[in-house]
């Protein structure tokens, strides 16, 4: 197995920045290259959209955030939204195996469903299936995406429920601008085939975007199989005197195989019958936004977001370490429903102060229709099957200082109150402060909370009705500087996140519980640079130290993880990207190997792509996923898949 040696595991992270930080050695001019004649405006200020209730620069953006843009997308041909997070600070990301398999984001070391994630402002997380609420990023590819916005720390002062460690937003393409249309085509080892394409103009008052794509990534060495298709569209309408109305859209549909969960994978699961789930989803909303007045603006916001997820599982067979195994379930259905409105205010006061006053309601519907069938055939088969309903919602508001000398201050608090009786108060404050040599320092602090999920309150199996919520407290401070113009753009921040009445399995009583408490405190690391105007480097490593109230480690969280990413254009049209991930050992389990915790060896992986344009409008491009053909588990028996060339033509009009 190709792993990294156990002394050496935080090595390669380490050697990852020290890398960069040589390359960044290079002579740098201390003045900015003046542009040529002719040569077009600088680009308009990034705006930060999530973790406020205002949009704000990103620089000077009081906490910490990360944005993906869609040239950091293009820089790389990749297959799924998986690939791109992994290469994200504070951000662990698994899959067992192929992508056939649900994928997970850990932020900050907190579990899946302590994220809550937004397309185009609509929530995905689906709290109807038994992980929880979290949402699995294999079913999203990366066609139509504008920008990504990941912001860190608990947010539930902006978006109350699931923000209990941070949010990341997905924003797909609107209109505005030139007519432009992409058609992008691909094929690789296995069978593998993507297609893509999106198209996007206005017309007078209106703009229109649209995309769809499929992707099949044919059979991976008998690991699994993943197909699925997306549409989507943006319609956007000014309406004049400051007001704006814009419609989006987005239907997607998954058919993904893979080893059940805890089964051991191709190794060790003594069941050689794969999982599938064939999943639908529907996302959609519409905003009005409206500026009557210089001093006043206002939106209003309807959205939904439907999902069906029918499953089929083998089971999970038992062994000599657990008798019990995991049920089959022959047929199973998840159904959710979610409907949102939310409305707000902002005034604009003298002395840079802001005001944001509103309000939001949600909805939410979930079901499952399931029967467990146990390989003891004594035991008659159980039904699994729940109905709920849930309303949520309540008042909250902002308030911002752009204060003298360039801080911004920030202060929040909303409330939350449930049909189930719950009430939780959330406050924010967050803060930013430009330092001398062009260094700015931010820090915030924040209360989070997530509700249980109706798998945890329903299910006749595990469930318990008299669950709490989950809470979180947490804070982080953080220094980013840009030197020499641009050119050098270094980040560090450490945070610390508490999280009490963490939902866990109780084997005394055989049901969910409110457990736990746990405690996640680490540093990010992040360097991006730019020595020559054809080379741009960036490193990233995160220290995460998370542990339960036993002091113990939690399953599936490396305390190393970190990458590096190359991009580099040694000659006119041609660019090579080369990029690799880093992660240290992890903790997992499974039946084959129960009682015992396995600990799963660190690993690296590198992807290499190279692209050429031909012409302004075509262009070829090649790539190797796992360039050396790295064998490393993310789960106990779920072997990774090895070397995949590929090669495609995108072209622009």
């Amino acid at each position: 197995m190709s792993v990294l040696p156990r002394a050496g595991r935080a090595a390669a992270i380490v050697s990852g920045a020290l890398l960069a930080c040589l390359a960044l050695a290079t002579p740098l001019s201390a003045e900015p290259t003046a542009p040529s004649e002719g040569e077009s405006d600088p680009p308009p200020e990034t705006l930060v959209i999530t973790g406020s209730r205002e949009p704000q620069p990103l620089r000077g953006f009081p906490g910490s955030v990360e944005i993906v843009t869609r040239e950091d997308l293009e820089a790389y041909p990749f297959d799924s939204l998986v690939e791109v997070l992994r290469q994200r600070v504070g951000l662990h990301v698994d899959q067992p195996s192929t992508r056939g398999s649900r994928a997970s984001v850990y932020t900050r070391g907190l579990d899946p469903n302590h994220t809550l994630v937004l397309l185009d402002g609509v929530v995905v997380n689906d709290p109807s299936n038994a992980r929880g609420g979290s949402f699995d990023f294999s079913t999203v590819g990366v066609g139509g995406i504008e920008q990504i916005e990941i912001v860190r720390g608990p947010l539930s002062a902006v978006y109350g429920s699931d923000a209990i460690a941070g949010v990341i937003h997905i924003r797909t393409a609107g209109g505005r601008g030139p007519d432009r249309a992409e058609i992008d085509a691909s094929g690789g080892r296995f069978g593998a085939v993507r297609v893509q394409a999106a198209a996007s103009g206005e017309r007078g008052l209106f703009d229109l975007a649209v995309s769809g794509s499929y992707q099949d990534d044919g059979s991976p060495e008998g690991l699994g199989d993943y197909r699925g298709a997306h549409a989507q569209a943006s319609l956007g309408a000014d309406l004049g005197g400051g007001t704006g109305l814009r419609a989006v859209a987005r239907f997607g549909n998954a058919r993904e195989e893979a080893y059940p969960e805890f089964s051991g994978g191709d190794e060790l699961a003594a069941i050689r019958e794969f999982e599938r789930r064939d999943i639908d989803d529907l996302a959609g909303g519409i905003t009005l936004e409206a500026a009557p007045v210089s001093w006043l603006d206002a939106s209003f916001v309807a959205s939904t977001y439907q999902r069906w997820e029918d499953r089929r599982s083998p089971g999970v067979a038992p062994s000599s370490g657990d008798p019990f195994g995991i049920p089959a379930e022959p047929d199973s259905q998840d159904r959710l429903r979610r409907y949102d409105l939310s409305g707000q205010a902002t005034l604009h006061a003298p002395h840079d102060l802001s005001l944001t006053l509103g309000g939001e309601v949600e909805w939410e519907h979930g079901e499952s229709d399931a029967t467990l069938v146990f390989f003891d055939p004594g035991l008659a088969p159980v039904p699994t099957g729940f109905r709920m309903d849930r309303s949520q919602g309540g008042p909250f508001a902002e308030l911002r200082w752009s204060a003298p000398l360039g801080a911004t201050l920030l202060a929040g608090l909303r409330g939350d109150f449930s049909d189930e009786g719950d009430e939780e108060w959330s406050p924010r404050v967050a803060a930013s402060l430009p330092l001398p040599l062009d260094v700015e320092l931010h820090a915030s602090w924040g209360e989070g909370f997530k509700l249980p999920s109706f798998f945890a309150l329903g299910s006749p199996v595990v469930g318990n009705p008299d669950l709490e919520p989950e809470e979180s407290r947490g804070w982080d401070v953080g220094l980013r500087g840009s030197f020499f113009g641009t050119r050098l753009e270094p980040s560090v921040t450490w945070f610390d996140l508490r999280v009490d009445d963490l939902i866990d399995f109780d084997l005394d009583t055989f049901r969910l519980e409110n457990l736990e408490r746990v405690r996640s405190r680490g540093v990010e690391l992040e360097i991006r640079g730019r020595p020559r105007p054809e080379l741009s480097i960036r490193a990233h490593a995160t220290w995460t130290h998370t542990r339960d109230r036993h002091d113990r480690r939690l399953r599936n969280r490396p305390e190393w993880r970190g990458g590096v990413e190359l991009d580099w254009s040694p000659v006119d049209r041609l660019r090579l990207r080369l990029q690799g991930v880093f992660v240290d050992e992890v903790r997992d389990a499974s039946v084959p190997t129960a009682p015992g915790v396995v600990e799963l060896d660190a690993w690296m992986r590198f992807d290499l792509a190279l692209e050429w344009s031909a012409t302004g409008w075509f262009e070829v491009y090649a790539a190797v996923d796992n360039l050396f053909d790295a064998n490393y588990e993310e789960a106990v028996g779920f072997s990774s898949m090895s070397i995949r060339p590929r090669a495609g033509v995108r072209a622009r009009f």
